[in-house]
């Protein structure tokens, strides 16, 4: 090919426009825009499936340059293609969080513990409670130790038990197996027998003499009582932690 057909020439002028490799090199540019845009195309329709969405791909302008020069093939095309959603796809509504859910109350609270409703208590056997129901056929006493039993549960970080033998209930640290209180009726009222170790912790209440039947095994003070005292309650739980302390 002679130097000057290797140019792309003006037939009109016979000026000299641009190198033909260059031209040929344009061309082929041009045949990739267009591969491009077909990929293009094909992702925005992949994306409209994977979205749910109406997607749709208009061409808006299309310009063909049909001039043509002996020497110059036909141009490439150029398109503008713009991308117009048919149905707005609004961000997902936000799941209203339930409303919170507000606490029961709480029975009030024994020096600080927790109320005893809804605790797992170990049972109490019914020979105790037709014991206390022979002597109080109203049941509040036994209602009243069952408080205690409760809240002994609740706060001693063990378990206790409760037996009975000879009148009296025998409460036990169920860990260690032994006997850290005893229980009767007197006069009307609970009577807690435990270790004189607690006489000064339990001044303030109403102090009553020990059963002979207690005495003669064990050395005790006893302690009267018609409802669930805290101060009562704190020297029954130090009782049980202290199993093995005791004078006996």
């Amino acid at each position: 090919m002679s130097a000057v057909n290797k140019c792309l020439v003006s037939k009109d002028s016979g000026r000299l426009q641009i190198p033909y490799q260059d031209y040929v090199a344009l061309v082929e540019k041009a045949k990739e825009g267009e591969r491009m845009r077909l990929v293009k195309k094909s992702v925005i329709a992949s994306l409209q499936n994977f979205l749910g969405g109406e997607c749709q791909v208009h061409e808006v302008s299309e310009k063909i340059d049909n001039a043509r020069t002996d020497l110059k093939p036909e141009a490439p095309v150029s398109k503008k293609v713009s991308v117009e959603f048919g149905s707005e796809t609004s961000a997902p509504e936000k799941e209203e969080a339930p409303a919170p859910v507000k606490p029961a109350a709480k029975a009030p609270a024994v020096n600080g513990r927790g109320s005893s409703d809804g605790i797992q208590v170990p049972p109490i056997k019914k020979d105790v409670s037709v014991h206390f129901n022979s002597i109080d056929e109203s049941g509040r006493l036994f209602n009243v130790f069952k408080q205690y039993y409760a809240c002994l549960n609740d706060s001693c970080g063990g378990t206790v038990r409760v037996t009975m033998k000879d009148g009296f209930c025998s409460l036990w640290n169920y860990d260690e197996w032994e006997e850290f209180a005893f229980v009767d009726i007197f006069e009307g009222q609970l009577r807690i027998a435990l270790d004189p170790r607690y006489t000064e912790a339990l001044q303030s209440l109403n102090l009553c003499e020990v059963p002979r039947l207690l005495s003669s095994r064990r050395n005790l003070v006893c302690v009267q009582v018609d409802d669930l005292n805290n101060t009562m309650l704190d020297v029954l739980v130090k009782a049980f932690e202290e199993v093995g302390l005791t004078a006996g």
